[in-house]
This record gives structure tokens, sequence and C-alpha cells, in this order.
């Protein structure tokens, strides 16, 4: 089988001539070189040089094979780049899941900011729901998930990443737009735009206002923060939602005010616990709690 060093040594002697500049360029002694150069001629078969006057002359046959290990190493130089890129965080594939909440809002900031550093990364960025998050993450398919439904299983990693308090959207021009901060009595009567029955946000808000006794009109019911922002940007009624969400459409006809009692929202990362961990995984989500942090929702 041909080696890697009888290569080396034939493309020496390709390029600079001579047996001689071909043992200084490769730091080796001549004799090496012709050993080696010989035992590359006995593997194929046949002479790959002549001497001329003191030179080595290549045959047509050593032409043809020059062409061909000439595109070898470029193979090699390319391979030891993608390894140099992939070192450095600069190539690389991830899948990430979220919820709306922040997959509406914060990461795609986060992922404006992580491919300005990291331009031949390949993201796949899906928005779902928490429990196909928890299924996907369980079964190790996706490198991040962010959610907000608590969730532990023994084949994810997961962490608090954010605890942000809860704020009241109300439509541009509302009587209680110019509020400091908004309470269950103030929303008395309102037509207020809610979540569905099974999910955990609908049950906190509904009980801040079930423990003062405050009524409420529950003609809408919504899949999302940003739906309830998108209907109470056209009058269509309030909402108590993630401030991640509220901010994003606070130049679309909603006003964010602070609500109280506070209700928060808790956002989670999950890693898989059984796929090797990414080192442009365990970056990205530095980005992450380093965004969160510099906003004050860490």
């Amino acid at each position: 089988m041909i080696t890697y060093r009888q290569l080396e040594a034939f493309r020496a002697i390709m390029i600079h001539g001579s047996v001689t500049a071909a043992a200084e360029r490769l730091r080796i002694s001549q004799p090496a070189v012709s050993k080696t150069l010989a035992g590359l001629e006995r593997e194929i078969g046949y002479a790959l040089f002549t001497r001329i006057k003191r030179r080595l002359a290549p045959t047509r046959e050593a032409r043809l094979l020059e062409s061909e290990v000439t595109r070898f190493y470029h193979n090699l130089e390319r391979v030891t780049e993608v390894a140099r890129e992939i070192r450095e965080r600069e190539l690389g594939d991830l899948l990430i899941h979220s919820t709306s909440a922040l997959g509406r809002s914060v990461l795609p900031d986060v992922i404006a900011m992580f491919m300005k550093r990291h331009a031949k990364v390949r993201i796949a960025f899906h928005v779902r729901s928490s429990s196909y998050i928890n299924q996907k993450m369980v079964d190790q398919q996706i490198d991040l998930g962010f959610s907000m439904m608590p969730f532990e299983h023994p084949s994810i990693v997961s962490e608090e990443l954010s605890s942000a308090a809860a704020v009241c959207v109300v439509p541009d021009g509302h009587r209680l737009a110019r509020r400091k901060v908004i309470r269950p009595a103030d929303l008395r009567g309102e037509r207020f735009l809610s979540f569905p029955l099974d999910g955990r946000m609908r049950h906190l808000i509904d009980a801040a206002f079930e423990q003062e006794r405050i009524e409420r009109r529950l003609d809408i019911d919504v899949y999302s923060s940003a739906d309830a922002c998108a209907l109470a940007a056209r009058g269509l009624g309030v909402s108590i939602v993630d401030p991640f969400t509220a901010r994003d459409h606070m130049n679309e006809g909603v006003i964010m005010v602070p609500f109280e009692p506070r209700i928060r929202y808790l956002f989670r990362a999950m890693r898989p616990r059984y796929r090797k961990p990414s080192r442009l995984a365990d970056e990205f989500l530095d980005s992450v709690k380093a965004y969160l942090k510099a906003k004050g929702w860490a």
C-alpha cells in the first residue's frame, strides 16, 4: 500500500527537481529520500524518474501521478481548514427548538448576533409547543430546547434561564395605558384575552383574579403572548403576557404596564443528556444567557 511518506517524498522531488533538494525540504537524509522513492516505485511497479546529468527527470507516468497527488494534498489542506473552522466554532450545525415567548423575541436577536460571529454555521430554528420540544429532547434529536413547561426526565439536562415578571398589555389609548401599575381590580369587566385552560400561565393568571373575586369578560382565548398582543393592538381586549413578547409589540399599538401581584414567567434551557455536547451549542447558550442578563431578565 502506498504510504503518506512515499507520496511526500515523491511530491518534494517533483517540486524541487532533485533528491538533495527534497531531502533538505523534508529535513531528512538523502539516502532516506532515495529509499522511500524506491519503495514507492516497487509498490506501483514502474519507474518514476530517469537520471539526466545528475538530475532526476520525471517520466510520463510520474506526471500523471503528480496530478492525482496534487489533488490529494489540496483535499488534505481542505480537511485541515475544516478542522480548524470546527475548532474555532466557525463551522457546524445547530438544531434549536423554542416555545413562542423566547422563539419570537429573544432568540431571533441572539441568532442574529451569533451568525455575525459564525457566518458558516448552519442553524435550524423552529418554534414549537413545549410538549413537542420535550419529546424531541427525550429522543435526543435536538441540540437545544427552550421552554416554559417544567419537565423532568433522565434523558434531559435542564436549567433555569429567566424568571421574568409578566406585564399587562392594553391597546394604545386605553384608559389604563398611563398607569404605572395595573392590578386585578383595574381590569374588572374588561374583555380579557386568555390562554388555553390547560396551560400553566392560565392557571396562575386566573388565580390572581379569583383571589380578589374580580370578574372579567372571557370572550376570546389565544394560544400565545404574540396572539394576545396582536389582538390587543386591534382593540379587542387586554391580557397578561411575558415581557419579551410585549416589548416587541410596543410599536404596534400596544402599551405595556407592570402587573401586580407579580406573576413569573419561568424559562428553561434543555440539553440532551446522551448526545455529546456541541461546542457551538455551549457558545449559543452562553450567548442567550448574556443577552438575558444584559436586558435585566436573567
